[in-house]
């Protein structure tokens, strides 16, 4: 059995997604995650940018459907990850 690697698994993972284009983005998310991996990464979302906006772990949990314990742990990430989320969530779309 193949010992698992973190550094090299997540090394695959972000040199794939630099190479592709915004227009193919959707189709392999839907082509490599579940509806439900889907929804749940999509709700991370929502949860830390209603927590950059200030709003309050019940307000949010409200919102979004979700226990305030899940606020909580995306508000952790947010407090002491890497600045990942923060960093996305404050680029503009065109």
């Amino acid at each position: 059995m193949t010992k698992l690697n973190l550094d090299k698994d997540r090394k695959l993972l972000v040199d794939t997604l630099r190479k592709l284009k915004s227009k193919d983005l959707a189709n392999f998310i839907d082509d490599l995650l579940t509806e439900e991996e889907i929804l749940d990464l999509a709700q991370r979302l929502k949860i830390a940018k209603l927590i950059l906006e200030e709003k309050t772990y019940d307000e949010i949990a409200g919102k979004v459907g979700t226990s305030t314990s899940t606020v909580s742990k995306i508000g952790q990430i947010i407090k002491y990850g890497k600045g990942g989320l923060q960093k996305v969530i404050a680029k503009k779309t065109h």
